[in-house]
């Protein structure tokens, strides 16, 4: 008995995560958007991502633009290289607090994280 309590238990199982990420991007919101194909048009304009996706990019564009790995990143921000890893695969969704982290280490404001990349320039 003893020996138990130095018995250590996963905090996160990454791989369920992951999967219950999944299932909630492709599960209907409700019973009349599964069966309405013009409720499903309009939900898929709509969807839940576009912010997900915004924030991957920036994510990406403003940490190659420091020259700083996603491990460099993990540790200005104090997050997990993981976790950089997989909001940058938009596999897994991020805090506010977890945006702001970021965003303070990336020396920018959080709605730079969510507004639309700049256009590379032309020429």
């Amino acid at each position: 008995m003893a020996g138990s309590c130095w018995q250590l238990r996963p905090v996160c199982d990454l791989k369920k995560a992951d999967l219950k990420a999944g299932f909630l991007k492709t599960a209907p919101v409700s019973a009349t958007e599964s069966s309405s194909p013009s409720a499903h048009a309009t939900a898929s304009a709509t969807a839940p991502g576009v912010a997900r996706r915004l924030l991957a990019l920036n994510l990406v564009r403003l940490r190659a633009q420091r020259g700083w790995s996603q491990e460099a990143l993990a540790h200005e921000s104090g997050l997990h290289r993981t976790f950089i890893a997989h909001v940058e695969r938009q596999v897994r969704n991020a805090s506010i607090d977890n945006v702001e982290r970021l965003a303070d280490a990336l020396g920018v404001s959080v709605a730079v994280m969510f507004q639309p990349p700049p256009d590379p320039p032309a020429g």
